[in-house]
């Protein structure tokens, strides 16, 4: 359990009811462990002697009640030597020793399940947390899908062995102790079944098969909890891409992606069940072994056979907490495999540093440069050596083929990613001595697809400010032409929008998008392709609001559609991560020739449409 210690800080501010819960247990033990075997021993012979028994025979007699026994019930105030009163104490002590494992035990089941709820939203949090706060490049280095298994799955594996483990890590050793015991005080008490105890001898053997068994399945439970992941984001890309699925024809050719997946995933399922319930009968076989030869000696010694059956009982509860503990073994080894996973989220470097002294960063007029600027996806070298000085208020066109780095460029100003080499300024500030949280509110975003969040149309535009009036959050829709079609809505500002603002038009949620960055009014603005859902006349109705959403601030706008350029100061041209020229329209549509083709080709496909 070491590897999980660190995760016990969980139950700090739930440790005096897990704490309850646990003495509950304990209590619940007790009466399984000493109790059972007990009643069979000592009480269940007062029930069923004979009534002719004389109080002075049963006094002599094994079947009248022991002194303490008789103590126990004068101290209820009933004579032990009236065999009435006798019965009816035994046959009242049956449910009392049953309520008390009972009601202990739900108390237990409750609490721990309720400290493991907590525990498990807990660490959920903890994660998710994380998750907001790596870089972009880590979520790009996994599926989706992958990280919503961790978050769900890996969770819920870790919360159980935190809880459910701790809880039998010290309910199952008390109820075997309890038992060994119960047998200790029969050995004590009667010579004769002394060598009951020879059986206790194969306890420990019990646990070369629950270490043989774990060891293998932790490498199945490690290889299944990653299939897991594979499954989990192939049905989330599918479910994700449900019109391109139709559109080309790609039904059967999904199912049988999925069907092998399904395949490889019930293949480490199966491999997991066979070790994990491998280990109860195992520990069966060596707890059987070790009783046989403890009845063998034990008739040859003069057992009776009512002595044994209550040790037997005592012999059952004393390996039934082992076969629980191989359980317990193969669930800690099936939580190592999570933790791994999860570790790998919880223990992730953040790429993007706030650096040790990161200064404030409040009043900003929005020029932006960069100084020998090199960035690479990996190998794959995105800019190289970009010198560029944007001053502020001024609007700027990045335009070029995809994959020319356009969007990189944007993306390294909020400091999104990390620069291989050079520096990004802003009012001459390196973005990397600054807090991203104080950069970043300096710079309003619309990309190419707009997310909207679950919640209502007004939440959604609200991002932009949260502090925003009603009022303000209408004049920033009316600035985006976003009001009209909002008023049209069953609930206007207040319907209800789907996952990724389903319910609502591409072109609306890029018009939501763009009333989101009216209302931010933020003295730096990026455009990733802002109007490319837009049909042609909403184009042209926006592009005045959106000279005016210009205006007194930097804007860069990133546009295959040159028509959104117009408003451009500026024009930047990239071409396989370099800046091939720079200047307005006119001069570099004379200088560039690839500018030249891209705007040619663009207004002839115009025209002829």
């Amino acid at each position: 359990m070491k590897r999980f210690l660190p995760y016990f800080t969980l139950l700090r501010p739930l440790k005096w009811k897990f704490i309850v819960g646990i003495l509950s247990g304990v209590i619940a033990a007790f009466a399984s462990g000493f109790g059972l075997p007990f009643m069979t021993k000592e009480v269940f012979p007062l029930i069923f002697r004979s009534e002719e028994t004389s109080c002075s025979a049963c006094s002599e007699s094994e079947e009248g009640p022991s002194a303490w026994m008789s103590s126990l019930i004068e101290a209820f105030g009933l004579d032990p030597a009236s065999p009435a009163a006798v019965t009816v104490f035994a046959c009242c002590l049956l449910p009392m020793v049953f309520l008390m494992r009972g009601v202990f035990g739900y108390i237990n089941i409750y609490l721990t399940n309720w400290v493991g709820l907590k525990v498990l939203e807990a660490i959920r949090l903890r994660v998710f947390d994380r998750l907001q706060r790596l870089s972009l490049s880590f979520h790009q280095r996994h599926k989706e899908g992958d990280i919503l298994t961790r978050v769900m799955g890996d969770t819920a594996q870790l919360q159980t062995v935190i809880v459910r483990v701790s809880n039998d890590l010290v309910i199952q050793p008390f109820t075997l102790l309890s038992a060994v015991g119960y047998l200790v005080y029969a050995a004590v008490t009667d010579s004769k079944v002394f060598f009951i105890l020879i059986a206790l001898l194969s306890l420990p053997v019990c646990i070369i098969p629950i270490r043989f068994f774990g060891k293998r399945l932790f490498k199945k439970a490690q290889s299944l909890q990653a299939k897991t992941g594979d499954m989990t984001a192939a049905v989330s890309e599918n479910l994700a891409c449900q019109q391109e699925v139709r559109a080309y024809n790609m039904q059967d050719q999904q199912v049988s992606w999925v069907e092998s997946l399904s395949q490889q995933f019930l293949r480490f399922q199966m491999g997991v069940i066979k070790y994990r319930y491998l280990i109860s009968p195992a520990v069966e076989i060596v707890a059987a072994t070790g009783i046989s030869f403890a009845i063998y000696y034990g008739a040859r010694n003069g057992m009776s056979l009512e002595s044994f059956i209550s040790l037997a009982i005592a012999l059952h509860l004393a390996y039934e907490p082992i076969k629980k503990v191989g359980t317990i073994h193969s669930l800690i080894k099936q939580g190592e495999a999570s933790l791994d996973r999860l570790e790998e989220i919880l223990h992730s470097e953040d790429e993007i540093k706030d650096a040790p002294q990161a200064q404030e960063m409040k009043s900003v007029h929005g020029a932006v440069a960069m100084n020998h600027v090199t960035f690479s996806y990996g190998d794959h070298v995105a800019l190289s050596d970009i010198n560029v000085a944007i001053d502020a208020g001024q609007t700027v066109a990045l335009v070029g083929p995809s994959g020319a780095g356009k969007s990189t460029f944007a993306s390294l100003i909020p400091r999104f990613y990390e620069v291989d080499s050079g520096e990004v300024t802003i009012d001459g500030v390196n973005v990397s001595a600054v807090k991203k949280k104080d950069l970043r509110q300096q710079i309003a975003l619309v990309s190419q697809h707009p997310l909207l969040f679950r919640g209502t149309i007004e939440d959604n535009i609200r991002i932009g400010n949260p502090s925003a009036t009603e009022d303000q959050i209408i004049e920033a829709a009316r600035k985006a032409h976003a009001h009209e079609f909002i008023s049209k809505q069953p609930e206007g500002y207040d319907t209800q929008v789907g996952e990724r603002g389903e319910g609502l038009s591409g072109g609306q949620k890029q018009r939501a998008a763009i009333a989101r960055a009216f209302l931010k009014d933020a003295p730096i603005l990026i455009m990733d392709e802002a109007t490319s859902a837009l049909d042609t006349e909403s184009e042209a109705q926006i592009q005045a609001q959106l000279q005016e959403l210009a205006k007194g601030r930097t804007t860069l706008i990133i546009a295959h559609r040159f028509s959104t350029i117009k408003i451009a100061d500026r024009i930047l041209v990239f071409d396989k991560g370099h800046i091939i020229a720079d200047g307005p329209h006119e001069e570099i549509y004379r200088s560039c020739k690839l500018y030249k083709d891209l705007y040619d080709q663009q207004l002839g496909e115009e025209h002829a449409s």
